[in-house]
């Protein structure tokens, strides 16, 4: 089994690669159970200077590109020479709080990832017998709050979520836009009937939208954190929420890289659904 990891350096990616990469057993009948991945990192000393991942590249487990997750050539070459199952992506951009409000280092950076991604993908699919290599499932994470979710949040974080984050949730928008756009599953929202789930044009241009294929994702998950507290050892399990509709406040990223792993890749949950995780 492999897996593209997309923003695996730090945070949730990092986490969810470090429970995959040890969630298989040693012995001869787990290995073929076992985990390998493909990380496409900007910075990849970060990994291979990491004594817990470093063994892991030494198995072989672990293949290291470096590269761009906004770039179609550097995402091509994840593909090459493996057989994908799944591809799971938390790349997010850096906030930073100043004194004028919160600065973004990339406030792009999902969109373009999205684009990127969306491009490759539907190539991948033109380009390889459906039997014998079918697109892999993706799953991605976003936020709670984005387009149509805004209403289903609780109302104390309504203002705070409209003022504060603007800008991150404008990319958050435009990447869960593109992918229930791709989505086989999921309705593509209508302007009509929602107009706060469309990005506005001079966020994501309509040419750039209709150079996108729509309708051949067939798995396709989207994760919607709630509001990161502070990071810590994931809580029970049993104390959070999950649901498409979930009203949650707070969450750990520990903890949303454990519902990743447990419940949507080893028991094959939520397939073309809209998780909302939280506390």
């Amino acid at each position: 089994m492999h897996v593209i990891l997309l923003g695996a350096s730090k945070g949730i990616g990092y986490q969810v690669l470090q429970s995959l990469l040890s969630s298989a057993g040693s012995g001869a009948e787990q290995q073929q159970d076992q985990w390998s991945t493909t990380l496409l990192l900007r910075k990849p000393e970060l990994i291979e200077q990491d004594a817990t991942i470093r063994p892991y590249i030494q198995q072989g487990r672990v293949r290291i590109v470096k590269g761009n997750a906004t770039s179609e050539d550097d995402l091509r070459k994840c593909f090459e020479g493996v057989n994908v199952d799944l591809i799971i992506s938390s790349i997010g951009a850096t906030p930073s709080f100043t004194l004028s409000g919160i600065h973004i280092d990339q406030p792009e950076l999902c969109t373009k990832g999205t684009i990127a991604l969306l491009h490759v993908l539907q190539d991948y699919q033109t380009k390889e017998t459906q039997a014998q290599f079918p697109l892999p499932r993706l799953i991605v994470v976003s936020s709670m709050g984005i387009g149509d979710h805004h209403r289903e949040i609780p109302f104390a974080m309504r203002a705070l979520y409209s003022w504060l984050l603007t800008k991150p949730h404008q990319d958050k928008l435009a990447l869960e836009y593109l992918l229930r756009r791709s989505s086989t599953s999921f309705p593509t929202p209508d302007p009509s009937s929602n107009p706060n789930a469309i990005p506005p044009e001079s966020w994501l241009p309509q040419s750039t939208v209709h150079s996108i294929q729509s309708d051949f994702l067939p798995r396709v998950t989207i994760v919607r954190p709630a509001m990161f507290g502070a990071d810590g050892p994931a809580r029970p399990a049993s104390q959070l929420k999950v649901g498409e509709k979930a009203q949650v406040y707070f969450v750990r990223r520990s903890e949303v890289a454990r519902f990743i792993v447990d419940e949507c890749v080893q028991k094959g949950g939520w397939v073309n659904k809209l998780p909302v995780i939280g506390l």
